[in-house]
C-alpha cells in the first residue's frame, strides 16, 4: 500500500511535499517511505487515506484513461462542481472524499 499511495500520487503530478499534505505526514516520513524504511498500515488514518489516495488515482485513470498529463491537468485545475482545485481539496479527509465521489459519479453508466 505505501509505495502504491506514493506512486499515485506521483502518477497524480503531486510532488513530496504535497503527498505529505495529503497524507498527513511529514517530508521525513515520505522520503523514509520512499526508501523502504518506513510503511503505511491501513488500520491508520493515514492508512485510509493512502487507501483513499489510490482510490482517486484508479477512479480518475477510468475516466482519463492511461494519459497521464490529462490525469495531472485535471488534479491541478480547478473544477467548478468541487469549488476548488481537487490537488488542494484532497488535504482534508471531507475533500478527499469529495473527490472520490465526483470521480465515481462520473464513473457511472448515464441514464442507468
Amino acid at each position: 500500500m505505501t509505495k502504491g499511495a506514493l506512486r499515485a500520487g506521483e502518477q497524480l503530478g503531486l510532488a513530496n511535499a504535497k503527498i505529505a499534505q495529503v497524507l498527513h505526514l511529514d517530508a521525513q516520513a515520505i522520503s523514509a517511505m520512499d526508501a523502504g524504511v518506513e510503511h503505511l498500515r491501513g488500520d491508520t488514518p493515514n492508512g485510509q487515506r493512502a487507501i483513499t489516495l489510490i482510490k482517486i488515482h484508479q477512479a480518475l485513470a477510468t475516466n482519463v484513461g492511461l494519459d497521464a498529463e490529462a490525469a495531472k491537468r485535471w488534479i491541478a485545475s480547478h473544477n467548478t462542481a468541487l469549488a476548488g482545485t481537487p490537488a488542494s481539496l484532497m488535504q482534508t479527509e471531507e475533500g478527499m472524499k469529495a473527490v472520490l465521489a465526483y470521480l465515481q459519479s462520473m464513473e457511472a453508466p448515464q441514464g442507468a
